[in-house]
């Protein structure tokens, strides 16, 4: 939308956003003035090697291995790099290769993410990988590269607004809307309007009735649908009153 020039064409003076949370009490408005969610680097790292017989292959080459070897200690381009008392995270999310039981590949891709508070975490963190992924080339005379393939920028909500949409949250259902404690390590693309145009994200609770909170991203996904219409309130309201000021 904004490379496409929608900002170009149409300047708001503010901008708001919601986001369900199945992880939260249904109905409940939290949200966070400045740092709120972290930002996100997704990446491909692809490992190359000669590929074998699986019968004759050891660790020299073997690509399936030095995956292995990188995804035990991804964890550890993170340690230590935290902010409000929040460390960073990387995950791996895919894993594909070409091989079958007795084939070792010529190639294996590894896919995750990585998700940083600001320019210099996000610096260390990336200077690591690359340095994790050196050692494990050495390790298993193999080749490495790394793509970085989407990312965003964190969530920073302006204060201003922020206490505009705590005030409407307040109003409509009390004690419900609170501010969130820390900043989390998920990141969304809302981010890209928040560089440019003052606003306020902001999370619904929406967590059915049952003892587990169902994951986001996961097949087990769901919600409870009630929680839509404060979401829709707390929107109208923020945006009504930010208009009149």
């Amino acid at each position: 939308m904004i490379g496409r020039g929608l900002l170009d064409e149409h300047r708001p003076d503010s901008v708001i956003g919601l986001h369900v949370a199945s992880f939260l009490p249904s109905g409940h408005v939290i949200t966070r003035p400045g740092l709120m969610w972290a930002g996100s680097d997704a990446f491909d790292v692809t490992f190359k090697g000669p590929g074998g017989h699986g019968g004759m292959m050891g660790r020299r080459g073997n690509v399936l291995a030095a995956q292995a070897f990188f995804v035990e200690r991804l964890h550890t381009i993170v340690e230590g790099l935290e902010h409000d008392g929040v460390q960073c995270h990387t995950t791996i999310g895919n894993i594909a290769s070409d091989g079958a039981w007795n084939i070792v590949p010529r190639g294996v891709l590894v896919q995750g993410s990585l998700r940083t508070f600001n320019d210099s975490l996000r610096g260390q963190a990336l200077e690591r990988l690359h340095d994790l992924l050196q050692e494990t080339e050495s390790e298993f005379e193999v080749k490495s590269n790394v793509d970085l393939v989407h990312g965003t920028v964190p969530i920073m909500n302006e204060p201003n607004v922020t206490r505009t949409v705590m005030d409407v949250g307040r109003e409509l259902i009390g004690d419900d809307a609170n501010l969130l404690g820390r900043p989390l390590t998920v990141s969304d693309d809302f981010a890209e309007f928040l560089t440019r145009i003052p606003g306020c994200y902001f999370m619904l609770g929406a967590r059915p009735e049952g003892d587990t909170p169902p994951a986001h991203h996961s097949p087990t996904f769901r919600i409870d649908e009630a929680a839509l219409p404060i979401g829709v309130k707390v929107l109208a309201g923020a945006a009504s009153r930010l208009a009149a000021e």
